[in-house]
């Protein structure tokens, strides 16, 4: 009887039968080809873990980023879907709950985004839907507010949109060119300007304002400075004060603000006739002494111009200097009686750190002078 050996998992030899069967050893199993035990691969997504996984045709898990269905996916290094934020390639994408890529506006808190078509999320200016906004340049969130780019002051609303045109804005009404940029308060006052009357009926408006304050005249200690009425006092004022082309209504203002209608009380005393604080930066400093009310009241108008006039200096002044801080003045930074207070000016300067007093000293002008 012939025999064959057929290949299989292992050698075995088989014998033919004369009716043409074969006969298998009684204590003999034969392996099962290859294909018979493979178990099929997975494709496509698979949960496992808590985690889901994207297996290709081949059965290879897939990594980075995947378009399926019309949304793109991002696979990390494991394998596993993303979900959040995720840093690639130096952008930040985020995917949602599904693992979708986001695109568009994004609310995580109460903090909005911006992903653009990629799905990277944008930072700068953005224009969208007709309006501009702003995202910050780190971070990415949408900014509201004020926003200061180089010297620039921009709004924001809360929306994100950017302000243009004359708006209200924190209870004022404030001017906003085409390009966004901030031109200033649309009520605003200027520090140089000329006086609202002659020179005779404004020292009777002064007078007559000053007598309204219920404050006795301290005729007495300002007579040994050279005025010893309020009159003299007034016209001293307005003197010095359209010299350097200083409203000489917010130059007496100004005085009777600093002074409690010449009152005084705080760390100045009336003798060193000093109207307007120069140098008293407050526990106990007395700040600047000069000879007399007329020195006294130039250096407060020479202070108020540096204040005003971004090209002024000591050689374009009408007087030689006698303010003695008037070199530390940041020049033009205060155009505006507004822009005196430190917490109103946009640079963050100003005469004053109180809230509202460059304020409050354009509300008394127009009390007092119309």
């Amino acid at each position: 009887m012939p025999s064959r050996t057929l290949s299989s998992a292992a050698s075995l030899t088989l014998a033919v039968t004369a009716l043409g069967g074969i006969a298998i050893p009684a204590s003999t199993a034969v392996a099962a080809p290859p294909a018979a035990v493979a178990h099929a691969r997975a494709t496509g997504w698979v949960a496992r873990g808590g985690q889901w996984y994207h297996f290709g045709l081949n059965g290879a898990r897939t990594l980075g980023w995947l378009f399926d269905g019309g949304r793109w996916y991002y696979l990390t290094g494991s394998g596993a879907m993303a979900t959040g934020w995720v840093k690639d390639g130096g952008h930040w994408y985020y995917l949602t709950g599904s693992g979708a890529m986001a695109t568009g506006w994004l609310k995580e808190g109460t903090t909005w985004y911006y992903l653009t078509g990629s799905g990277a999320m944008a930072t700068g200016w953005l224009f969208d839907g007709g309006h501009w906004y702003h995202l910050a340049p780190t971070s990415g969130a949408m900014t509201t507010g004020w926003l200061k780019e180089g010297t620039t002051w921009y709004y924001l609303y809360g929306s994100g949109a950017m302000a243009t045109g004359t708006v209200p804005v924190d209870g004022r009404s404030s001017r906003f060119a085409a390009n966004g940029a901030w031109l200033g308060y649309a009520d605003l006052t200027p520090v140089l300007t000329a006086p609202s009357s002659s020179r005779e009926a404004l020292i009777s408006s002064m007078a007559s304002a000053y007598r309204s304050s219920g404050s006795p005249y301290p005729s007495s200690a300002l007579s040994a400075g050279g005025a010893p009425t309020i009159e003299a006092f007034a016209g001293i004022i307005y003197d010095e004060a359209t010299s350097e082309g200083v409203s000489p209504e917010l130059l007496f203002c100004q005085v009777m603000k600093e002074t409690a209608w010449l009152r005084f009380g705080g760390d100045v005393s009336i003798g060193q006739f000093n109207f307007g604080g120069l140098g008293a930066t407050g526990g106990g400093v007395r700040g600047a002494s000069f000879a007399d009310v007329r020195t006294g009241l130039r250096a407060q108008v020479q202070h108020l111009r540096a204040y005003a006039d971004s090209s002024v200096s000591a050689s374009s002044l009408a007087h030689p200097v006698v303010d003695p801080r008037f070199s530390y003045v940041r020049k033009g930074t205060a155009p505006y009686v507004q822009y005196l207070g430190i917490k109103e000016n946009p640079a963050r300067v100003g005469w004053a750190t109180d809230p509202g007093y460059g304020t409050s000293l354009a509300e008394m002008m127009r009390a007092y002078f119309g």
